[in-house]
């Protein structure tokens, strides 16, 4: 049932009248919502379901138990037993094979039988994404006790959650428990979801999937066929299509978070218009990057150990950052590379003492702050960045290939200047540019939308989103792909 199809429609169609109804009845709209939540999982695969249920009861009763127990020792040793058995459950279902095709090489190369056997395991949607929301949630409750939420329907609410367990936003349970127990909420903001839904929508069915179709899977596929200006636009597209098709899932999953009551949380803030690559992971992937930090960083000791060991805490969270994203080394390299990219920009940093320090979340909306006044301060702000979009889109190269050695490939051809081979559409780097300038020019067309909306009564407005998003839909192209975060 992907958010994108007829299905969807017709499921949502159904519950938000429920939604709406059960809401003031705190036990039963709990159990509505789980349900709901449940249902829709289900429709991927109704197997998996019980490695979410066993996965939520766990994260309950090991959160119980960091609030009930005041023997260090007996705590810790929970903690490790529970981020050992969620790591364990993500790393066999989602690198087993992985693990198992380097096992046998290393004994192939020892002259020794692996003892390992190749098992058939299919890993369950979301898994990533909901065994890191309920991670952090139990590592929360294991810092302050008083975060606890002993009610067992609300913590599987909150790690099931049918708009984000797909493909996020990461929820925090501090920021989604509260609006859970929220029995009357106000008239949500039906111009800004639909706004949102819309725009999620030609994100995702019109430009990624123009972008994907035209050209990206082509040049990845085989480079070796087309000029390099070609290939070289087909890395571009790569990143316009990457953020179109992420931050469209993440405008789909607010728009239907909002006509619901919920307030979840922006992953994206105009990101390629970062001035450093510090600056990028601020506005990537936000609540993913602040779950590295809060949970990983800063569990390995952050900054608190000195220069080298900030260093190295840096390029391994990046590093397993990037694993995380899929079971492959290529993923490994593309975290690797923010890493030892994230060392070199907080070193240069570190040489510009008097430089004014960036907010460590920027608000929606919020430009970069220029590094000086005058031409020369503007000079500045375009070296930088060129330099940070060039050097994530090397990294993106590595990200969407299908192995290391294939992106190694893509990058050499987009170097050797050489004009034989096919080209490509103009379409496509017309995208692009569209992608880039409205990030550069800052302009959502929120107040356009409004002023379109707004005077329309709810059901008008309603009818209106229907005839857009049937638009929409004819004008992607056939057997639209499943969004990219899906596979993580």
């Amino acid at each position: 049932m992907n958010i994108t199809s007829f299905e969807f429609a017709l499921f949502f169609a159904a519950i938000l009248p429920l939604n709406w109804l059960l809401r003031p009845h705190a036990g039963a709209y709990r159990l509505f919502l789980l349900l709901a939540s449940y249902v829709f999982y289900a429709s991927f695969n109704a197997k998996f379901l019980l490695i979410l249920l066993v996965f939520s009861f766990l994260t309950w009763f090991f959160a119980v138990v960091f609030a009930e127990t005041s023997d260090q020792r007996f705590r810790r040793f929970c903690l490790v037993l529970y981020v050992g058995f969620a790591l364990g459950m993500l790393v066999f279902f989602k690198y087993y094979e992985m693990l198992y095709i380097s096992a046998d090489w290393l004994f192939r190369v020892l002259s020794v039988k692996s003892p390992v056997p190749l098992l058939d395991v299919i890993m369950p949607i979301g898994i990533s994404f909901f065994t890191f929301q309920g991670m952090s949630y139990a590592i929360d409750v294991y810092r302050d006790p008083i975060k606890v939420e002993r009610s067992l329907v609300e913590v599987f609410c909150f790690i099931s959650f049918f708009p984000t367990i797909l493909s996020g936003p990461i929820l925090r349970a501090g920021n989604f428990l509260p609006q859970l127990k929220k029995e009357r909420v106000g008239q949500p903001d039906f111009s800004r979801a639909f706004y949102l839904l819309i725009r999620g929508l030609i994100k995702k069915i019109i430009i990624s999937s123009y972008l994907s179709e035209h050209i990206v899977r082509t040049t990845f596929g085989a480079p070796e066929g087309f000029s390099s200006a070609a290939v070289l636009v087909g890395i571009l597209s790569y990143a316009a299509q990457i953020y179109c098709d992420f931050s469209g899932y993440s405008d789909l999953a607010q728009g239907v978070g909002l006509l619901m009551g919920f307030d979840i949380p922006d992953n994206f803030n105009a990101p390629y218009t970062s001035l450093s690559l510090r600056d990028f992971w601020r506005r990537w992937h936000i609540t993913f990057s602040t779950w590295l930090r809060d949970y990983l960083y800063i569990s390995l000791g952050g900054n608190r150990k000195g220069t080298v060991r900030k260093y190295a805490n840096l390029v391994a969270t990046m590093a397993l950052g990037g694993l995380w994203h899929g079971a492959a080394y290529n993923f490994l390299v593309w975290g690797f590379i923010h890493g030892f990219g994230l060392v070199i920009a907080h070193f240069v940093g570190s040489l510009r003492p008097t430089r004014a320090a960036k907010p460590a979340a920027p608000a929606a909306g919020d430009a970069n702050v220029p590094s000086g006044p005058g031409f020369f301060g503007g000079l500045w702000n375009a070296v930088c960045w060129v330099s940070t979009f060039a050097y994530v889109n090397v990294a993106w190269v590595f990200f969407g290939a299908e192995d290391a050695g294939k992106a190694v490939d893509i990058l050499k051809r987009a170097v050797a200047l050489d004009p034989d081979g096919a080209g490509f559409r103009p379409t496509c780097l017309v995208l692009v540019v569209l992608v880039l300038g409205v990030q550069l020019l800052n302009f959502t067309g929120r107040d356009v939308f409004r002023k379109s909306f707004d005077w329309m009564p709810f059901p008008l407005q309603g009818a209106a989103l229907g005839v857009a998003a049937a638009c929409i839909l004819k004008l992607g192209p056939d057997g639209v792909l499943p969004f990219i975060y899906f596979a993580f």
